[in-house]
């Protein structure tokens, strides 16, 4: 065998040996409605990020102890809930767990005691899984809005639920979350003091909304 021919023969065996390469990156959009109903003209704001130890991502403030997602709040509260407010799927991938039934108009949390009243373990949420084997968990859900079974896969940017106040909750919004697999919780939000990468297809100002395109 001449050294071309050799050369081909081992190219040939390398891509049949190679490992599968992972999926890409999974990118977010914004995880609630932005039309001007919804999230729209200043319907909903921040209004908790994760923490970071006393600190947001950014250096900022607008977290509490120990939040492990980002938290966004529906102005006019529960009016505005009662009005219906869509939560979107931020990203394509499939439904793999989902909670409902629970009583959704909660207004009172006591992280000493988190267990009592409208608790930990009685919210109405989504959990939906990415090609790149991330999740995203939608939390607090209005009761009996969901619109997908578990297994379902869906494209991105799908009305899925709406947004309530239910479990752990002081009021209507939604706790969305990031999860990495051999991680753990992460941040979609990249700055000085959290992640040094951002995971939204467009982050916005700080205290502003994530952009609404799909990847």
């Amino acid at each position: 065998m001449n050294t071309v021919k050799k050369l081909a023969f081992t190219l040939a065996f390398a891509l049949l040996v190679l490992p599968t390469v992972a999926s890409a990156q999974t990118y977010f959009r914004f995880p609630i409605s932005m039309l001007a109903d919804q999230c729209g003209n200043g319907g909903c704001t921040v209004s908790a990020y994760k923490d970071y130890g006393g600190r947001d991502y950014a250096c900022g403030g607008v977290r509490y102890s120990g939040h492990t997602g980002t938290d966004y709040a529906l102005v006019g509260g529960f009016g505005k809930m009662d009005y219906g407010v869509w939560v979107m799927n931020a990203a394509r991938g499939y439904i793999e767990a989902s909670v409902d039934g629970y009583y959704d108009r909660c207004n009172y949390w006591d992280q000493n005691n988190p267990y009592a009243a409208c608790g930990l373990y009685t919210a109405n949420y989504i959990i939906m899984r990415h090609p790149d084997n991330t999740q995203t968990k939608y939390w607090h859900l209005k009761k009996y809005t969901q619109q997908f079974a578990r297994g379902t896969s869906l494209s991105c940017a799908y009305w899925i639920a709406q947004v309530g106040s239910s479990g752990a909750s002081t009021g209507p919004h939604l706790h969305f979350e990031y999860w990495v697999p051999g991680y753990g919780t992460d941040d979609p939000y990249g700055g000085s003091c959290g992640t040094p990468f951002t995971r939204w297809t467009s982050q916005g100002a700080y205290r502003g909304l994530p952009g609404i395109a799909c990847q």
